[in-house]
């Protein structure tokens, strides 16, 4: 199995400072327990959104057991392509995914629409692959950034030609449609060869204050060093990161299951998690971690996972403290039970310094033990996408009137500087479009009754289009329904529906009408 720090994460700045969030509330599995059965073949599972983009059609992938879309109906735009044998990988944990890619020649914003079953205020994590396999030829890796919703998640610029970068974020988005966009920054067309979107229980990751990004996941005492690891088994489909061990601590494991049958835990971390650890080299001695933290990286959020994967002795017990940056932690030592495995987060956000010491307390009988834990850099969103009728509309007119623009993608209003041409909206904290240009937009059809939703718009353009006079009288109908319509552009050209809109107009005092030159059919 390939893998390494870089070929996860495109943040290289992230690498010299792991530091944790790891699985939380304490947990138990049991063999037969059928969340932890593993993935089986043909199994699509509830609220997985599995996507190969660029495939040319859906396909279950036996490495992986997971079932893959292609991402026909997920985006309009890009074109697909493959990639060259190099990119093309052993690891099982990739599948199929890193064979083919979609990529994105035209227009600065082009965006995935996801629609979970679970719908709006949920946790998912969504991760995406890219390996740029030298698709065009070119041997010109490019560098761009990737949005989720209305917010930066990240920069992919791969380190080679065969580099694998798959980073993830946990995110609660406030609609029930997830936008997921590649942005073009000057430096190469953006390509994407994976989409993956998994539903999380709410209570598992607490990000009240923002979204967790470039989590890693650490999986100590494991036999293989530094690979990226897919356990089946794992509910939630989760990449861990396999550590031997860190300074002076010493690996452990256990070849016998862990009885974790029956308790309520969420986070439903994989056994084979559970059945490693790293202890110090002896009982005097600390688990020790520091990390030179950046002014860049300077928010994480940290958790640990702890299981007793020793038989002890009767009367014999293992007893523990956590301190973090000097200070304890805990308000009482941590005895870990066989039967209970503890898994604890630390309920805060740490700035600049982090360090961490896992000390045994005097009347421990075993030195502290550390199976596993999980670092996220804490993130909190800038910007805040467009009020959700408003986007429900313009959508709407999108398709029903078979608008075709290459910026009509992802949120409309925000960020500003991505915003839909033909669009103004408002500074409002939650943005609301105040103006519609459809000009030279090809209108086809009839009008979108969805019109009148956009209850914020003040100004419609409409010049330069070969329209129905339907589409015109449609208009009239449904200016009522608008708190200001200040000016509305159409023909003065021999048209019955245009005099019927001057007519019209007059009886509304906050209409203004305007009549301008249109060509009418």
């Amino acid at each position: 199995m390939d893998g390494a720090p870089e070929s996860a994460l495109l943040l290289k700045a992230w690498l010299p400072f792991v530091l944790a969030i790891v699985i939380l509330g304490n947990s138990r599995l049991a063999a037969g327990n059928n969340h932890y059965a593993g993935r089986k073949l043909n199994d699509e599972i509830p609220g997985f959104i599995s996507i190969d983009c660029g495939a040319t059609s859906d396909y279950l992938d036996e490495g992986t057991g997971l079932f893959y879309k292609s991402d026909t109906g997920f985006i309009d735009t890009g074109t697909n392509n493959y990639t060259s044998p190099e990119c093309n990988s052993s690891n099982p944990d990739y599948g199929r995914l890193i064979t083919n890619l979609r990529s994105f020649p035209n227009g600065t914003k082009n965006c995935y629409t996801l629609k979970p079953e679970q719908g709006k205020n949920k946790n998912y994590l969504i991760r995406a692959f890219f390996c740029y396999g030298n698709y065009d030829n070119k041997n010109e890796i490019p560098k761009f950034d990737v949005y989720v919703g209305v917010n930066y998640w990240a920069t992919v610029e791969p380190s080679s030609v065969s580099n694998v970068v798959f980073p993830d974020i946990i995110h609660v988005p406030s609609s029930d449609t997830i936008f997921v966009c590649l942005i073009n920054t000057g430096f190469g067309i953006p390509f994407i060869s994976a989409l993956e979107l998994r539903p999380l229980e709410k209570s598992l990751y607490s990000i009240d204050m923002g979204a967790l990004r470039f989590g890693w996941r650490y999986d100590m005492g494991t036999s293989r060093d530094k690979v990226f690891v897919r356990y089946k088994n794992d509910v939630y489909d989760r990449f861990w990161y396999t550590v031997n061990k860190f300074s002076n601590w010493v690996p452990i494991n256990s070849s016998s299951s862990i009885d974790l049958q029956g308790n309520n835990n969420s986070y439903k971390p994989p056994t084979q998690v559970l059945r490693t650890a790293v202890q110090p080299p002896s009982y005097d001695q600390a688990l020790r971690y520091e990390a030179n933290n950046t002014d860049e990286f300077s928010k994480c959020y940290v958790c640990f996972h702890f299981a007793e994967i020793a038989k002890l002795a009767q009367g014999k017990k293992r007893e523990f403290i956590i301190a973090v940056n000097g200070r304890n932690y805990t308000s009482k030592p941590i005895t870990l039970d066989r039967s209970e495995p503890l898994s604890m987060c630390l309920n805060q956000i740490f700035e600049g310094h982090f360090s961490f010491s896992i000390n045994a307390t005097t009347g421990s009988d075993l030195p502290p033990i550390l199976n596993a834990f999980e670092v996220y850099r804490v993130f909190s969103p800038l910007y805040k996408p467009t009020y959700t009728g408003d986007v429900a509309a313009i959508m709407d007119i999108k398709q029903t009137n078979r608008i075709s623009r290459d910026d009509w993608q992802g949120d409309p209003c925000a960020p500003q500087k991505f915003s839909w041409s033909g669009l103004t909206c408002n500074s409002d904290d939650t943005p609301r479009i105040t103006s519609l240009n459809l000009s030279s937009s090809k209108l086809t059809g009839e009008i979108a009754t969805s019109l009148s939703n956009l209850t914020a718009l003040q100004y419609l353009l409409e010049r330069g289009d070969t329209i129905q006079d339907m589409w015109l009288e449609d208009i009239w109908v449904l200016i009522p329904k608008f708190h200001s319509w200040e000016v509305l552009s159409v023909s003065k050209d021999r048209n019955i529906a245009a005099v019927s809109l001057a007519k019209l107009g007059s009886k509304f005092s906050q209409t203004t009408v305007w009549l301008e030159v249109m060509k009418i059919s």
